[in-house]
Protein backbone atom coordinates (compact mmCIF):
# COMPACT_ATOMS: atom_id res chain seq x y z
CA UNK A 1 0.00 0.00 0.00
CA UNK A 2 2.81 2.43 0.84
CA UNK A 3 4.45 1.75 -2.54
CA UNK A 4 1.23 2.65 -4.36
CA UNK A 5 0.89 5.88 -2.36
CA UNK A 6 4.50 6.81 -3.11
CA UNK A 7 3.92 6.23 -6.86
CA UNK A 8 0.73 8.29 -6.74
CA UNK A 9 2.48 11.18 -4.97
CA UNK A 10 5.08 11.36 -7.76
CA UNK A 11 2.43 12.06 -10.40
CA UNK A 12 1.33 15.64 -11.08
CA UNK A 13 -2.15 17.09 -11.16
CA UNK A 14 -5.44 16.48 -9.44
CA UNK A 15 -6.42 13.64 -11.78
CA UNK A 16 -3.35 11.49 -11.49
CA UNK A 17 -4.56 8.43 -13.37
CA UNK A 18 -5.50 9.99 -16.71
CA UNK A 19 -3.96 7.97 -19.49
CA UNK A 20 -3.43 9.52 -22.92
CA UNK A 21 -5.77 6.91 -24.39
CA UNK A 22 -8.54 8.19 -22.07
CA UNK A 23 -8.39 11.50 -23.92
CA UNK A 24 -8.22 10.14 -27.46
CA UNK A 25 -11.94 10.07 -28.10
CA UNK A 26 -12.19 12.95 -30.56
CA UNK A 27 -12.35 13.25 -34.32
CA UNK A 28 -9.28 15.08 -35.71
CA UNK A 29 -11.12 16.20 -38.86
CA UNK A 30 -13.94 17.73 -36.81
CA UNK A 31 -11.30 19.32 -34.56
CA UNK A 32 -9.57 20.87 -37.57
CA UNK A 33 -12.92 22.23 -38.80
CA UNK A 34 -13.59 23.78 -35.35
CA UNK A 35 -10.01 25.16 -35.23
CA UNK A 36 -10.42 26.86 -38.62
CA UNK A 37 -14.09 27.78 -38.19
CA UNK A 38 -16.33 28.25 -35.16
CA UNK A 39 -13.49 28.15 -32.62
CA UNK A 40 -11.60 30.95 -34.34
CA UNK A 41 -8.26 29.38 -33.35
CA UNK A 42 -6.70 30.02 -36.77
CA UNK A 43 -7.00 33.79 -36.22
CA UNK A 44 -4.07 33.58 -33.77
CA UNK A 45 -2.50 30.15 -34.28
CA UNK A 46 -0.98 28.29 -37.21
CA UNK A 47 -0.52 24.52 -37.51
CA UNK A 48 2.64 25.19 -39.54
CA UNK A 49 4.16 27.75 -37.14
CA UNK A 50 3.47 28.10 -33.39
CA UNK A 51 1.60 24.78 -33.18
CA UNK A 52 3.66 22.80 -35.71
CA UNK A 53 5.21 20.52 -33.09
CA UNK A 54 2.72 20.94 -30.25
CA UNK A 55 2.05 17.18 -30.10
CA UNK A 56 5.78 16.56 -29.68
CA UNK A 57 6.14 19.15 -26.90
CA UNK A 58 2.93 18.40 -25.00
CA UNK A 59 1.14 15.11 -24.54
CA UNK A 60 -2.22 13.97 -23.22
CA UNK A 61 -3.65 15.83 -20.25
CA UNK A 62 -0.91 18.48 -20.39
CA UNK A 63 -1.87 19.34 -23.98
CA UNK A 64 -5.56 19.54 -23.06
CA UNK A 65 -4.82 21.74 -20.05
CA UNK A 66 -2.64 24.12 -22.08
CA UNK A 67 -5.30 24.30 -24.79
CA UNK A 68 -7.96 25.30 -22.27
CA UNK A 69 -5.81 27.33 -19.85
CA UNK A 70 -2.70 28.46 -21.77
CA UNK A 71 -1.50 30.86 -19.09
CA UNK A 72 -1.88 28.47 -16.16
CA UNK A 73 1.64 27.15 -15.70
CA UNK A 74 1.67 26.29 -12.05
CA UNK A 75 -0.28 29.28 -10.79
CA UNK A 76 2.51 31.78 -11.34
CA UNK A 77 2.34 35.17 -12.96
CA UNK A 78 1.09 35.57 -16.49
CA UNK A 79 3.76 34.75 -19.05
CA UNK A 80 2.44 37.41 -21.42
CA UNK A 81 1.94 40.86 -19.87
CA UNK A 82 -1.59 42.15 -20.33
CA UNK A 83 -1.79 45.77 -21.48
CA UNK A 84 -4.46 48.10 -20.12
CA UNK A 85 -5.40 51.62 -21.14
CA UNK A 86 -7.34 53.62 -18.55
CA UNK A 87 -9.16 56.82 -19.51
CA UNK A 88 -9.82 59.17 -16.62
CA UNK A 89 -12.91 61.43 -16.45
CA UNK A 90 -10.62 64.33 -17.47
CA UNK A 91 -9.82 62.52 -20.74
CA UNK A 92 -6.24 61.76 -19.69
CA UNK A 93 -5.17 58.23 -20.62
CA UNK A 94 -2.74 56.04 -18.75
CA UNK A 95 -1.24 52.89 -20.23
CA UNK A 96 0.48 50.10 -18.40
CA UNK A 97 0.58 46.45 -17.46
CA UNK A 98 -2.65 45.21 -15.92
CA UNK A 99 -1.81 44.65 -12.26
CA UNK A 100 -5.28 43.87 -10.89
CA UNK A 101 -8.86 43.70 -12.05
CA UNK A 102 -12.15 42.65 -10.58
CA UNK A 103 -15.65 44.00 -11.11
CA UNK A 104 -14.98 46.99 -8.80
CA UNK A 105 -11.31 47.88 -9.31
CA UNK A 106 -8.76 48.16 -12.07
CA UNK A 107 -5.07 48.76 -11.45
CA UNK A 108 -2.11 49.23 -13.76
CA UNK A 109 1.61 49.45 -13.27
CA UNK A 110 3.25 51.89 -15.68
CA UNK A 111 6.67 51.65 -17.32
CA UNK A 112 8.25 53.49 -14.37
CA UNK A 113 6.84 50.92 -11.94
CA UNK A 114 4.13 53.14 -10.45
CA UNK A 115 1.00 51.28 -9.34
CA UNK A 116 -2.29 53.14 -9.79
CA UNK A 117 -5.80 51.91 -9.15
CA UNK A 118 -9.31 53.23 -9.78
CA UNK A 119 -12.90 52.21 -9.21
CA UNK A 120 -14.14 50.73 -12.48
CA UNK A 121 -17.26 52.90 -12.22
CA UNK A 122 -15.09 56.06 -12.32
CA UNK A 123 -13.02 55.33 -15.45
CA UNK A 124 -13.22 53.79 -18.89
CA UNK A 125 -10.70 51.10 -19.74
CA UNK A 126 -9.67 48.66 -22.42
CA UNK A 127 -7.66 45.53 -21.86
CA UNK A 128 -5.53 43.88 -24.53
CA UNK A 129 -5.18 40.27 -23.40
CA UNK A 130 -3.81 38.00 -26.13
CA UNK A 131 -5.30 34.99 -24.33
CA UNK A 132 -8.83 36.39 -24.00
CA UNK A 133 -10.07 34.21 -26.86
CA UNK A 134 -9.19 31.08 -24.85
CA UNK A 135 -11.18 32.35 -21.86
CA UNK A 136 -14.12 33.32 -24.08
CA UNK A 137 -14.27 29.78 -25.53
CA UNK A 138 -14.49 28.01 -22.16
CA UNK A 139 -18.25 28.42 -21.65
CA UNK A 140 -18.90 27.64 -25.33
CA UNK A 141 -16.88 24.43 -25.72
CA UNK A 142 -18.78 21.17 -25.58
CA UNK A 143 -16.95 18.07 -24.39
CA UNK A 144 -17.05 16.86 -27.98
CA UNK A 145 -15.47 20.11 -29.24
CA UNK A 146 -12.66 19.85 -26.68
CA UNK A 147 -11.86 16.25 -27.56
CA UNK A 148 -12.07 16.94 -31.30
CA UNK A 149 -9.66 19.89 -31.09
CA UNK A 150 -7.36 17.84 -28.87
CA UNK A 151 -7.40 15.03 -31.46
CA UNK A 152 -6.49 17.56 -34.15
CA UNK A 153 -3.67 19.06 -32.07
CA UNK A 154 -2.29 15.57 -31.47
CA UNK A 155 -1.72 15.28 -35.23
CA UNK A 156 0.62 18.31 -35.26
CA UNK A 157 4.02 16.68 -34.97
CA UNK A 158 6.12 18.57 -37.54
CA UNK A 159 9.60 19.33 -36.25
CA UNK A 160 10.26 23.08 -36.22
CA UNK A 161 13.74 24.21 -37.22
CA UNK A 162 15.08 26.62 -34.63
Amino acid sequence: MHDQKAKSDLQQGGRRAVDISDLQTGDANAGQAFFNGAGGCARCHSPSADLADVAVRLKGLELLQRMLYPNNRGGGAASTPIKAVVTLPSGETLTGRLAYRDEFTIAVKNADGWYRSWRTSDVKFTIDDPLEAHAALLPKYTDTDMHNVLAYLQTLRQEVKK
